[in-house]
């Protein structure tokens, strides 16, 4: 009897640890595991507006406000305010509000102008992004994200890698009988082959038709032919480094040509100097090579369909010493005396414009031929036309053998604009030794001024 009781003993106490051990862990009825306990929520990105500014035209702003909504699907939290204007609008209101301390927050910059920004503190540094991953140089080339660094920090981003090229009008070359110059030319080239093609517009009755338009007034391609003697414009102290010689055998080489009739007279370059694509020389034959950075390429073709646009090389490539390219394109930055919080949303939507595929897809050749290998590779490059492709080869050619250039410094927007103006002088027959030595003079004493000021 005793053994009977302790046995049912034993089993109440059994049955009530059991009892007491469901309860404790809560098991479903069901049988089924317990869910774990939800993790507290994450608190979405606080909301914040930027402002974003470009240059262009009115094709360029739809692409532009087409690439910044699918930022902004991509980013809810952020609005871009979009501030599109030409492109000289855009630096003279850019002076102003930098001057009002109140830049945009997604900025536009340009190396011949970078100078004249980054050392007053405009530009934000952007190491520290790329450190934390919000900017990824993955897929780049070092010589590309070099473009957009002063004094060893990233402070740019290149837009696109491009090159200045000619394009020329090989249609009516064939139709005046004229070998046009091939993808190397030489000075000499320009020289006798734009007799060649005056000759054959005179016979025509085409007075009013030339092979080239001038560059006598254009700065960028002046550096080609400094470089092709070995120099720069400016050195890495900042200082002029081409010669007064340099100045005027351009000047002069550029008034011979005009003299022969290789170029348009100085009234009509004038005139014309700042016509749209539509309206210029080279849409009406009138001129048959022009100089235009060749990411336009696609742009020139598709624009005038009906005629026959090849690529060479800038002039010089063939008979001069050393090779005149080099890397360009325009950048851009992120205004650093912006908040934290707009300073972050800018460079989300720098990195996404120029990594993520659906910007790229869109963006195409704009402003340049992507840095992103990767992306350029299997995105963009499927998606391109013959015209397109052909400035990616372009790009990719002169990359092999382009040499890096030492960027304008400050005060050297003032130096382009002197550079202009004594250029359209000689054009209306001011001597070019005279002009150079002006230029010169008041070149270095800008220069001086400047480093006095600093």
């Amino acid at each position: 009897m005793k053994k009977t009781f302790l046995v049912l003993l034993v089993l109440i106490m059994l049955s009530a640890t059991v009892f007491a051990g469901g309860a404790n862990q809560q098991q479903p009825s069901s049988g089924t595991q317990a869910a774990p306990a939800a993790a507290p929520a994450a608190a979405a990105p606080a909301k914040v507006q930027i402002r974003a500014a470009y240059w262009g035209d009115t094709g360029r702003f739809t692409l532009y406000d087409n690439i910044i909504k699918e930022f902004e699907k991509a980013f809810p939290n952020v609005t871009v305010v979009r501030e599109p204007v030409s492109w000289n609008d855009y630096w003279d209101k850019l002076s102003v509000q930098v001057a009002g301390g109140n830049a945009p927050d997604f900025l536009s910059m340009h190396p011949q102008y970078a100078a004249d920004y980054i050392p007053r503190g405009v530009c934000e540094v952007l190491d520290p992004y790329v450190a934390n991953g919000t900017l990824s140089f993955n897929g780049w080339a070092q010589s590309a994200i070099d473009t957009g660094k002063f004094d060893g920090k990233v402070y740019m981003v290149p837009m696109g890698i491009t090159f200045s090229a000619a394009f020329i009008n090989t249609g009516v070359f064939k139709q005046l009988g004229v070998t046009p110059p091939g993808f190397e030319w030489s000075w000499d080239d320009a020289k006798t082959i734009g007799q060649q093609v005056r000759q054959a517009f005179d016979a025509q009755g085409k007075k009013d038709s030339w092979m080239l338009n001038s560059q006598i007034t254009n700065l960028n391609s002046w550096r080609y032919f400094v470089r092709q003697h070995n120099r720069e414009i400016y050195d890495a102290q900042g200082n002029i480094q081409a010669t007064q010689q340099d100045v005027e055998d351009w000047f002069t080489m550029w008034k011979q040509l005009q003299d022969l009739g290789v170029t348009p007279d100085a009234a009509t370059g004038q005139e014309f100097q700042n016509a749209t694509l539509e309206n210029s020389l080279f849409a009406m034959d009138k001129a048959l090579i022009t100089w235009v950075p060749v990411n336009q390429y696609w742009l020139y073709c598709n624009t005038f369909p009906n005629k026959e646009i090849g690529i060479i090389r800038h002039a010089g490539s063939k008979g001069m010493p050393y090779v005149g390219e080099f890397p360009e394109g325009a950048h851009y930055a992120v205004y650093a005396k912006t908040t934290p919080e707009k300073k972050l949303a800018a460079v989300q939507l720098l990195n996404f414009w120029l990594n993520d595929p659906k910007s790229l897809v869109l963006y195409k050749l704009d402003q340049g031929v992507p840095a992103n290998t990767p992306v350029l590779q299997q995105y963009v490059i499927p998606v391109l036309d013959k015209y397109q492709q052909a400035a990616v080869n372009f790009v990719n050619t002169l990359s092999q053998i382009s040499r890096a250039t030492i960027y304008p410094p400050p005060g050297a927007s003032e130096i382009d604009a002197l550079f202009l103006s004594k250029g359209q002088e000689v054009q209306f027959g001011k001597a070019p030794a005279v002009a150079a030595k002006e230029f010169y003079d008041q070149a270095v004493a800008i220069r001086a001024k400047a480093k006095a000021g600093n």
